[in-house]
């Protein structure tokens, strides 16, 4: 029988996505470009730009399976991660910009910018041009605590420059890869973020957070290294965080509960799982893993949570595999950003 391993499956398959506000009608660009942003940041406008109709953006995303690229082209516009939010959608993986020069004829990086999706993050201007890669925690290893201390800085060292350079040729030449080339690339692009990013010396600065942060987060990493127990509670989790029942519940309230995360969290690693192309398990294999009671109960929960089957995904993932452009919706205004999100 083939072995599940939580931390190692990753969603296998290239897909591409663009976006632009020169697709819907003027006096709707605005939201239409807000909703994209919305899977991660709030935004506004700033109080001296120019009317909503005026507004124009492009937004083109790559799926690698494990980690997402994309490029940004904007008019600038303020965006913020309130800490209510972070805890509401309970996302929990590091965000690397490259901000770009829009005078530079290359287009070259001025810059990489450390946002920690599991922080707070004050309002900010984005730029107008930008590339930048979600990577989730886990495919970080030991450097994703400097990484975290490092929240909200804009690096400009060696290593940095270098991990951005590579992020700027992964999304320049993204349309010609192939799917197994972008499987590679997803495993190689957190091992090179997390050589430059280790801490030294010389460049980490050292970022406090406050105390109900520290234990969101070591909450959450019980939660992601227990999956597949059975006796995987919220007194289990508040016993390995080392927090009563209490702080517990007040700090996963916002996110609907404790109980609610565990069951999200097992559910994006089953769509991993079974959104691999070459996969034997079956539904109810994965179901059991996961700590559901039946193949019908995880499947009414996966479809609540995804807004399609165990089934749906499983078949899905095969044929968008073996198409020859990948993962080009026919509806290119259907959001899918926030899909891809929750399944990393």
């Amino acid at each position: 029988m083939e072995r599940i391993s939580v931390a190692s499956e990753n969603y296998p398959h290239l897909a591409k996505r663009r976006f632009s506000t020169d697709m819907v009608a003027p006096e709707h660009r605005f939201e239409a470009f807000r909703s994209r942003i919305n899977t991660m940041f709030d935004m506004e406008r700033l109080p001296t730009s120019e009317t909503t109709a005026e507004f124009c953006g492009a937004i083109d995303s790559v799926n690698l399976g494990s980690v997402l690229v994309s490029s940004m082209r904007t008019k600038p516009f303020q965006h913020s991660r309130s800490r209510r939010r972070l805890m509401r959608d309970f996302v929990d993986h590091m965000l690397l910009r490259v901000d770009l020069d829009p005078d530079s004829l290359s287009g070259s990086g001025l810059g990489l910018k450390i946002i920690d999706l599991g922080q707070p993050t004050q309002p900010d201007i984005t730029p107008g041009q930008n590339v930048s890669v979600v990577i989730p925690r886990r495919l970080l290893g030991d450097a994703a605590d400097a990484a975290a201390s490092r929240h909200g800085l804009v690096l400009r060292d060696g290593a940095a420059l270098v991990l951005a350079d590579h992020l700027q040729s992964l999304m320049r030449h993204a349309e010609g890869l192939s799917p197994n080339a972008g499987l590679g690339l997803a495993e190689v692009t957190p091992a090179l973020a997390a050589a430059c990013l280790r801490p030294t010396a010389d460049n980490i600065v050292k970022a406090r957070r406050e105390l109900s942060g520290l234990a969101l987060n070591r909450a959450r990493r019980v939660i992601e290294d227990h999956l597949h127990a059975p006796d995987l509670t919220p007194d289990f989790v508040a016993r390995a965080a080392g927090l009563s029942r209490s702080a517990l519940y007040r700090l996963f309230e916002p996110a609907g509960g404790v109980a609610a995360v565990i069951r999200e969290t097992r559910l994006r690693a089953a769509a991993r799982i079974l959104a691999r192309a070459k996969t034997t398990l079956r539904i109810a294999d994965v179901a059991e893993h996961f700590g559901f009671s039946s193949e019908a109960h995880f499947s009414r929960a996966f479809k609540a949570y995804f807004d399609c089957t165990p089934r749906d995904l499983r078949f899905g993932g095969r044929a968008e595999t073996s198409s020859t452009q990948p993962g080009l919706d026919a509806d290119p205004l259907s959001p899918v950003f926030h899909k891809w999100l929750r399944l990393i």
